[in-house]
Order: structure tokens, then sequence, then C-alpha cells
């Protein structure tokens, strides 16, 4: 893999975890070397043209592509050149509310015409989809409500995210898919696909934070369950993904605690019981260095409700398995 996997980062505190962003001169996908991420793509272009790579493999972006990008999948956007459009960001509990949040590969994503359209693409060399303009019209149409909706954020809004998002990969579902207008090709120095190996233990390892990221969640613990060095574990992690073991356990604490603010009436002492903090402090000033706002105020914009007090009291410091697993490298 060898190239740095990013999480899901809302820009914005949100209820669902999906994001729209018009794809200008100065987005930053326009930016970013090679890499992959833990959630799915869209990127749809309705004008101007340029290059992209996906999965190893260089294609046209003209109108009417959609390039569908699964968790894992590396591409490049920078040489997308004068195409212009939209991407579309989610999880999987973004587009169906049964599967819980957490850092499953793209493998562990429920069947049906949500998430196929995907695993087509991904045996298709991330070929896109090419839509005919009346079909792309009634797609941006679908983006654009999803663009609307995370704005105002009206009461419902999302469930009518989630609604419109389903519509929209229905529709992508159903679309024909018609051969690429050029044949794909390897450039030079492009990252290769996931080697088995690799791909392997950042399974075991995703699933064994998902297990126990609230307690127990050091290095030396997870080295221990999945019978390998820690030094091997941390160096082995950051090399395919950018990241250290103790990040990811991190990245998966707030992934939780997005998910409890936005959807529980729980306190802030709970919740952060509950994603592995040991006092509502610690958790706090770790919410507040990921997010930019305090947790109260992220659910209160992501819920459009009153914020609650943040605690002013100090609690112990963290203990062992708490706050403490994740500062390990």
């Amino acid at each position: 893999m060898d190239f740095p996997i990013f999480p899901f980062a809302p820009r914005s505190p949100l209820a669902i975890p999906v994001e729209v962003q018009r794809l200008t001169a100065d987005n930053p996908i326009r930016r970013i070397p090679p890499h992959g991420h833990l959630f799915f793509e869209l990127i749809m272009i309705t004008d101007g043209a340029g290059l992209i790579m996906v999965d190893g493999s260089v294609h046209t972006a003209l109108p009417g592509c959609v390039f569908m990008i699964a968790p894992g999948m590396p591409h490049d956007a920078r040489g997308l050149a004068t195409a212009a459009g939209w991407t579309v960001m989610f999880t999987a509990a973004g587009a169906t509310p049964s599967p819980l949040p957490g850092l499953a590969l793209f493998e562990d994503a429920p069947a049906g015409l949500v998430f196929d359209p995907f695993r087509r693409t991904a045996r298709r060399a991330g070929a896109p989809l090419l839509l005919a303009a009346a079909d792309m019209a009634a797609l941006v149409a679908l983006i654009e409500r999803i663009e609307t909706e995370l704005t105002a954020r009206p009461a419902g809004y999302d469930i009518a995210v989630r609604a419109a998002l389903n519509l929209a990969m229905v529709q992508l579902g159903r679309a024909a898919t018609a051969p690429p207008t050029t044949q794909p090709t390897t450039p030079a120095g492009a990252p290769p696909d996931a080697a088995p190996q690799g791909r392997d233990l950042l399974a075991r390892v995703f699933e064994d934070i998902d297990l126990h990221f609230a307690a127990d969640a050091s290095l030396a613990a997870g080295a221990r369950r999945l019978g390998i060095a820690p030094a091997h574990l941390t160096t082995r992690i950051r090399r395919l993904t950018g990241k250290t073991y103790g990040g990811w356990v991190i990245e998966r604490r707030m992934i939780e605690a997005r998910h409890l603010l936005a959807t529980t009436p729980r306190s802030l002492a709970a919740i952060a019981t509950t994603v592995g903090y040991r006092d509502t402090e610690s958790f706090i000033r770790r919410f507040r260095a990921r997010h930019g706002l305090p947790p109260a105020q992220w659910r209160s914009q992501a819920r459009g409700a009153a914020p609650e007090p943040e605690p002013e009291q100090q609690g112990p410091e963290p203990g062992p398995g708490r706050e403490s697993a994740p500062s390990e490298s």
C-alpha cells in the first residue's frame, strides 16, 4: 500500500458522515499526492477535461464521467487540469444507518445497489461510469439537494441527506457501464495496488482497534493480541498508512465520539468513558484538538440544539489503557 490513508474528517459538525464539495480550481483534491482513505468518494465531472489516476491506472476525465473510489483505493487527482464538477465523500454509516461506525475496510460494506458499483469499479481498474447528459443532470440535482441540506441543516436534514444519497447511488448502480474513452495506462511511479499481506494486516489491526479502542488499547496490548512485535507493528502501520497505531486508536475514538454526540443524548462524561477516556477533561482536550471545537459546541452545531456546558472541574490524570495509550508510536 505505502501511501497515506486518510480517515473521514468532516470540515464542519454534521449529524451524518457525508460531505459534498464543488470541484473548483482551488479544491484541495487537486494538490494531494497519491493517497487512499477509509471512506467512499464520488468524483463527478461536469465540465472541462483532465486526467486522474485511480488504482494504478490513468483515465481521461471528461463530462459525464463518475469515478467511484472505494476505501483503500489509491488515487491522484492532480492531473484534472480544467475538469470541474463535484466530489461526494461518505462512510458506510452515511449511506445506511445499519453499519456501526468503525475502521472496517471496504470488504465489510453491505452488498446491494449502494455499494456494489464501487466493487465493479475496483474490478475495472478504476474506470469511470459514463453517464448520458440527462442522467448526469439528474445526479447533479440530487447532489445539489444534499449540499443544500448540509448547509442549512433544517430539522431532519440527516434523513434527507441519506435519502438523496441513496437515490444517487441507486441511479449509479443502474447506470450502464460503457467502455472507457481511452485505455487505462499505468504511469511510472504510480503506487501499486495494496499487497495482499498489507491489506490483511490492516484488516486485522482495524478489526482489533474496533474491538478494543475503549480499553486495553495500548500498542503493547494490540501487538500481543495480534502476535506481532510492537516495534514491527507500529513501523509497518506507519509505512502502510502514514499514521501510527496510536493515531488510529485516537481516530477510532473520535469516530465513536462524533457518532454518539450526533445521535444520542448522552452526557459528555458518559461519552468520554464510553470511548476510552478516564476523565471528561482529557476527552474535551483531545476532541477540541482534533476538530477545532469542544464536543458540546460540535454537538450543538451538528444537531441544532442549545450547547450543554463544558465541565469546569479538572479530572484525574490519564491512567494506563486510557488516554495515555494512543500516545505510543
